[in-house]
């Protein structure tokens, strides 16, 4: 009895492994056989959306570094340095110090001193050719006070202007529109690229759904034949939504290896420069959005293809 069971559990296993395997050779198999064949009418769909793909990459990778400069920029805003006189004495430098720390609008106040702040400058574009310039160091002391709001620099820079010991010729680093420049600025970058990405995908999915509505055309009596005998509608449609999530793989895999490509490079020619310029972007963060850029492809490529299927293989 137990041989009898044990001889009907292996047909039985075995049917199911041959049905899984007929299964994937149709749907796999037979997409990427005529998506080869058709490799012609694809390149219309593969090169716009490798295009839009690459373009988002980049545009990814520059939002993320606008969104850490933009950080780092509020951060920056929010500090304001109060600059000293050279000569100001010990006890004036205290007493403004003390006052500035009781202000309740005051996070924290620190000192800088000359050589310190010649050693700040040395790090900032521009500026040490300013110092090389100077037989002197050309920087003062300042303190530097943190503020709790952003719009409470205006009034502490007020408040300190008229002190004895601030230099009276360059008293703060206050400039009062400085920060909604920097967030104008960005803020119509990212209209902008919004705007191409939004163009690119309108057209990468048009001519994607144009490509797979061609397909079904040329197929036209296979399809018809088969939804006659009473296919299920996923042998009739898995074909075509693999041979579009097909495109969108090749498409996104070479996207995101330029993508990768690029910032690698750009990363390695300029190591100190590219980071105070695109703040946060690394070769994790670039590979990371080369992964998402290879993942957005096979979607993009899968949601056309179903687009087209919905409106031409039902019509």
């Amino acid at each position: 009895m137990a041989h009898n069971v044990v001889k009907g559990r292996f047909p039985r296993r075995r049917l199911i492994q041959t049905v899984i395997t007929n299964t994937f050779r149709y749907l796999f198999g037979g997409a990427a056989r005529n998506w080869i064949r058709n490799a012609g009418s694809t390149a219309p769909a593969l090169g716009s959306m490798t295009l839009l793909l690459l373009l988002s990459g980049l545009v990814g990778l520059s939002g993320f570094a606008l969104r850490n400069l933009e950080q780092i920029e509020a951060s920056d805003a929010s500090i304001l340095h109060v600059y000293l006189r050279d000569n100001a004495a010990k006890e004036d430098v205290d007493a403004l110090r003390a006052r500035l720390e009781f202000d309740p609008r005051v996070a924290r106040v620190s000192y800088t001193s000359k050589e310190q702040a010649l050693a700040r400058a040395q790090r900032r574009p521009g500026l040490p050719e300013l110092a090389d310039a100077s037989e002197s160091n050309p920087f003062p002391a300042s303190l530097d006070v943190q503020v709790k709001r952003v719009e409470d620099v205006g009034p502490i820079d007020a408040f300190v202007r008229g002190d004895s010991a601030v230099d009276p010729l360059y008293p703060t680093s206050y400039d009062s529109g400085a920060y909604e420049r920097i967030q104008a600025v960005l803020l119509g970058v990212a209209i902008a690229g919004l705007a191409l990405l939004a163009l690119l995908g309108f057209v990468a999915v048009t001519v994607t759904v144009n490509r797979v509505r061609a397909a079904i055309h040329s197929r036209r009596d296979e399809v018809t034949i088969m939804q006659l005998v009473g296919a299920p509608r996923w042998m009739v449609r898995g074909p075509f939504l693999i041979e579009g999530a097909i495109t969108g793989a090749v498409a996104g895999a070479v996207a995101g290896l330029v993508t990768f490509g690029l910032t690698v490079a750009a990363i390695e020619a300029g190591a100190s420069s590219f980071s105070q310029f695109a703040p946060g972007v690394t070769i994790t963060v670039a590979l990371t959005a080369a992964t998402l850029v290879l993942a957005v492809g096979i979607g993009l490529g899968s949601g056309s293809s179903l687009v087209s299927l919905r409106r031409h293989l039902e019509s």
